[in-house]
């Protein structure tokens, strides 16, 4: 028997534990990033992307698929249409299990992240315009890493951000505080189990 279905409902019930934050800050533009949680054979991971160097923003930094919600469109829709434009991973909405707190960007934007649970190995294919690479991070590796947290102040506000460094990669802003509320959320539901 697959373990799969016992995870994905254990993962959705992290995540309706807490009412996801959702941020409405004037003059912000929306976006949705999709946290693709694998079901990799060795265990639970996260599936990184590598940004494009040439890219206006956030060139060559580490970030989960994601995008602008265009006009019409939920977050849910965005976070899926970006996924499979980046990466080539179509998955059917029924994959995510839920979302966590809005991040703001420094750039206007607020991020809504929405968590997905992903059947793994995939073969992905990698828009070059936007993804120049893919790696994958085992849960459990970023669970025993304690964050480096710097304070910055952007548009007048302080943001705490989290830096996770594994390998010789940073993950870190908008993309390490993503990280830092699903591991919490995950954290607190063992506890409570």
């Amino acid at each position: 028997m697959s373990v799969a279905p016992e995870r994905q409902a254990l993962l959705r019930r992290a995540l309706a534990a807490r009412p996801a934050r959702r941020l409405e800050l004037e003059e912000h533009a929306r976006a949705a990033i999709l946290v693709p949680l694998l079901d990799a054979p060795d265990g639970p991971a996260l599936l990184f992307t590598v940004r494009a160097p040439h890219l206006s923003r956030h060139a060559g930094q580490i970030a989960f698929p994601g995008g602008r919600v265009e006009r019409g469109e939920s977050e849910l829709q965005a976070a899926l249409r970006e996924t499979h434009e980046e990466v080539g991973l179509a998955l059917p909405a029924s994959a995510v299990c839920g979302r966590l707190d809005d991040h703001p960007s420094p750039y206007g934007i607020v991020a809504t992240p929405l968590v997905a649970w992903v059947p793994w190995p995939i073969t992905l294919r990698l828009h070059a315009g936007e993804v120049t690479e893919t790696f994958v991070v085992p849960l459990a590796l970023l669970q025993a890493l304690e964050p480096e947290v710097e304070a910055r102040v952007t548009r007048g506000e302080r943001r705490l951000l989290h830096r996770y460094t594994v390998g010789g990669r940073r993950i870190w802003g908008l993309t390490g505080n993503v990280v830092k509320d699903l591991l919490e959320r995950l954290e607190a539901l063992e506890v409570a189990a």
